[in-house]
């Protein structure tokens, strides 16, 4: 899920980049910087996409209408994962999303107009969704504005790029150098100086050499009068996998800048096998956890308020199934949350991405008898 073998397959084996896949100079720079963007966007809309939104009900939790629009349909023309995609690339590119509740449904704002108060709720107008423009302006506990946390990090990736961006051009004018023939013609001095030899020289350099530089596959090129052609490549081969090498680290500098920048592990956007589990693991620690509780706290304050929370009414997201887990690694530790009553069945079929039993038997705790209260212990005796 995590690996981008795409973004591996835009390189050589050797680690040259191939010339399709550069648009070149300042425009190729903006389009790796996007690739990093999107790339950063999809993970963790599709890290939200396999997590799930649970909804409580004093405590007890319940799939109602809040539960199918956060996760199955935000409205009618849009599904829970396309929604929250949309939310995630406003959020990174703009450092905030608004998003209209009504009738049960989420649309997501295109653009606003904010006018923020500090005694009194903020106002949103001017909102467009889909190109259609709302007349009616919104208070702030009407709509859900998610703002990031990290708001600067877009600035941040925009003007590292900027900087990139020159030394990607300078890099590509070289490698492009490297790529073309060079060579050197001999023009013996008695040459002759008449206007058709002159005229037929120029043709030479004009369009047959170009023919002959352009050509894909095998090619010749008749000389006469003793000109003498001497093509020149001592060490283009060395020099072609150097500059590409550079052009590729510099685009991996991209990279890990923007994953530093949105706290993603670099090697997850660029799609480095080694040490994926932990990669992941510092991933859901320090972007997606508190990524969906900025997401959540904005829900629970909107779509519940104090007197529903303080009364365990929430919704809260898991993101347990994430991580693919083997069932090997867990079982152990299911058996033992399982024997301390930690889990119920149910609970151990739920961490194992399974649908609950929802039976008596099944939601049950269980308790070993190894284990007493300390109390007991504290007594003495046998």
């Amino acid at each position: 899920m995590f690996i981008t073998d795409w973004f591996r397959g835009l390189f050589n084996k050797d680690g040259t980049l191939s010339l399709d896949c550069y648009i070149g100079g300042v425009a190729g720079s903006v389009f790796y910087k996007e690739l990093a963007l999107q790339s950063s966007v999809s993970l963790i809309a599709n890290s939200i996409t396999r997590s799930e939104f649970l909804t409580y009900e004093n405590g007890k939790e319940v799939r109602k209408i809040n539960h199918y629009m956060l996760n199955v349909e935000a409205n009618q023309n849009t599904s829970a994962s396309v929604f929250w995609r949309n939310v995630v690339k406003n959020i990174i590119y703009k450092g905030e999303c608004l998003v209209i509740m009504q009738d049960n449904k989420l649309y997501v704002a295109d653009s606003f107009d904010k006018k923020e108060k500090v005694f009194y709720e903020n106002v949103y107008s001017n909102i467009e969704i889909n190109g259609y423009k709302l007349e009616e302006s919104y208070s702030e506990s009407k709509v859900l504005h998610f703002e990031w946390s990290n708001p600067d990090a877009k600035k941040l990736i925009d003007g590292l790029n900027a900087e990139y961006a020159k030394l990607i051009e300078i890099s590509s004018r070289s490698y492009k150098r490297s790529k073309g023939k060079k060579g050197t013609l001999e023009i013996p001095a008695d040459y002759p100086q008449t206007e058709d030899a002159q005229n037929d020289l120029q043709d030479l350099m004009d369009k047959r050499f170009k023919k002959y530089f352009e050509a894909e596959g095998d090619a010749l090129i008749p000389l006469t009068d003793n000109l003498k052609y001497t093509e020149r490549g001592s060490d283009k081969a060395s020099k072609d996998t150097e500059g590409g090498r550079e052009i590729r680290n510099f685009i991996d500098d991209i990279f890990d800048f923007t994953g530093i920048a949105l706290r993603i592990p670099p090697q997850l956007l660029k799609g480095n096998v080694q040490d994926t589990s932990n990669a992941v693991n510092d991933f859901l620690t320090f972007c997606l956890n508190p990524f969906v509780k900025f997401i959540t706290d904005e829900l629970n304050r909107k779509m519940y308020g104090i007197k529903h929370y303080t009364q365990n009414t929430y919704v809260k997201c898991d993101t347990r199934n994430v991580k693919v887990v083997n069932l090997k690694d867990i079982a152990n530790a299911l058996d033992i949350l399982t024997r301390i009553g930690a889990y119920t069945i149910d609970d151990s079929l739920k961490a194992l991405g399974m649908e609950p039993l929802n039976t008596d038997w099944s939601r049950i705790r269980f308790m070993t008898k190894n284990y007493q209260p300390i109390t007991e212990m504290l007594k003495g005796g046998d």
